[in-house]
């Protein structure tokens, strides 16, 4: 049997590190997009499991998954299988359409596009809710890594979605809906900026953790004006306000490097000023920062200029749209 898969990245976290469990309760509005993890299995007689990590070269043999310890980069996947508990003999091969700590969830979408796989080989049906707290107990409760609950959901879910963590880490997700006219002018001015290196998101939040003890900490005060944007981020889409929109990217931006110094990188910084000099109106850091990507709302007809300036300097434009679909999972062959 041969299964494929896919589970999209996401970017636009509004609201991002409200959905952790040192916040409690929390909102995120995010943005599945057209950069995928693509996971490929293949069942074989031989017992055991190879792990192909096409884009780093990696080839893993785990004679038996049961009794494999944890302990190198490739856990995650580790942990996966041990939680499918699949019988059969198996031949995995993993490459994504990110760089390694890009800031959007590639590890979650990793993830879930494994489980997703893994579940159809098993002949098991995982809708989405299942899949996202799925691999998000895999990174929390198996890896006990410092992770919240925003990049499952959007890798499990796509489309672009409200997210209510009434109770970390229980949450309502509500698809926000955007008509073709809307979505294609969202899609014609937006720009994701890759730095070119790469980040270690359970480090800045652990790091975060750790202020969060400090008696003039300012963290708790930090996160409710942050689950405020993403209820205006959810509020601008509704009413296709991509004027608001670039407004509180830019108030969510501030809050999120007020929460920590290490948020952001000089070449963050660099991406920002030399946008904003081409027509950039709003800029968001993807994810917990520390490196990785930013993501740019950018003047009507200002995109193409904006994307020329910067990979002039050097950065990585990585090209997307929306994308609305869940994560997929589909017998090959």
């Amino acid at each position: 049997m041969l299964v494929e898969s896919r589970a999209p990245n996401r970017i636009l976290d509004f609201g991002g590190w409200t959905d952790t469990h040192f916040a409690g309760s929390g909102k995120v509005v995010n943005l599945a997009v057209t950069l995928f993890a693509h996971v490929t299995v293949a069942t074989r007689a031989e017992p055991g499991v190879t792990i192909h990590i096409l884009d780093y070269g990696d080839r893993i043999e785990l004679a038996d998954v049961v009794r494999e310890r944890y302990g190198t980069k490739h856990d995650l996947l580790l942990a996966a299988l041990k939680r499918m508990q699949i019988q059969t003999g198996l031949d995995v091969y993993i490459t994504a359409d990110v760089p390694p700590g890009c800031g959007t969830g590639s590890s979650a979408a990793i993830t879930v596009a494994l489980l997703q796989a893994l579940a159809l080989i098993a002949g098991k049906a995982l809708v989405p809710h299942e899949l996202a707290r799925l691999a998000h107990a895999i990174e929390t409760e198996e890896l006990q890594n410092e992770c919240g609950i925003q990049d499952q959901i959007a890798s499990a879910y796509g489309g672009l979605n409200y997210i209510d963590m009434f109770e970390y880490p229980l949450a309502r997700v509500s698809p926000i809906p955007i008509a073709s006219p809307a979505r294609l002018a969202l899609e014609s001015r937006l720009l994701l900026v890759y730095e070119g290196a790469g980040h270690l998101s359970s480090d800045v939040h652990r790091a975060v953790i750790e202020s969060l003890s400090r008696p003039e900490s300012k963290v708790r005060e930090l996160l409710v004006k942050l689950a405020d944007c993403a209820d205006r981020a959810k509020d601008a889409l509704l009413r296709q306000d991509l004027e608001a929109l670039a407004r509180t990217m830019d108030e969510n931006n501030s809050l999120q490097k007020a929460l920590h110094p290490g948020i952001t990188t000089p070449r963050l910084e660099r991406i920002e000023a030399l946008a904003r000099e081409r027509g950039a109106k709003g800029v968001m850091i993807n994810g917990a920062g520390g490196g990785g990507s930013i993501t740019l709302l950018c003047a009507p007809g200002s995109r193409s200029v904006v994307a020329q300036a910067l990979r002039q300097e050097g950065f990585r434009i990585l090209p997307f749209v929306i994308c609305p679909e869940p994560a997929l999972a589909w017998v090959a062959g």
